[in-house]
């Protein structure tokens, strides 16, 4: 999921200084805003005197630094669900699926989404030919 910066949200005021980026222009926190709000150029938070250091870079298989793209992976991979036990072959690469017997004990498919829960009847009974019970009425 990808979202717009943080003004546009309304957490923080609208930049009001610009940067000429050649075929376009940017909107820009001022030295003023900067020295105000704690951010950066960007509207970055700097962090603070006591903050904690940031973690290590996330490397990839081939050992460069991982793209992160802001997007967050299945629900297994932050422990609120466990892990699909099966595989599935997807021509070059195989994939991680749940088995029928998790699907049917988790409430979720294949890929891992919540199935939709089945639809809530009011608790009134229909008439007695919509149960079988007796012939439907001539039309």
């Amino acid at each position: 999921m990808v979202i717009g910066p943080a003004w546009t949200r309304g957490e923080i005021e609208k930049p009001t200084g610009t940067k000429n980026m050649g075929t376009w222009t940017s909107l820009v926190y001022t030295p003023e805003q900067q020295a105000r709000l704690g951010v950066d150029e960007a509207g970055n938070r700097r962090p603070s005197p006591a903050a904690p250091p940031k973690p290590a870079v996330v490397m990839s298989s081939a050992g460069a630094p991982a793209m992160m793209s802001g997007a967050m992976g299945p629900a297994w991979t932050r422990g609120e669900v466990e892990k699909p036990a099966g595989t599935k072959n997807m021509g070059s690469y195989t994939i991680a699926v749940y088995t029928a017997e998790q699907q049917a004990r988790l409430g979720l498919d294949e890929s891992g989404n919540k199935r939709a829960a089945a639809p809530m009847m009011c608790g009134a009974t229909g008439p007695a030919y919509t149960r079988g019970q007796i012939e439907p009425p001539a039309a």
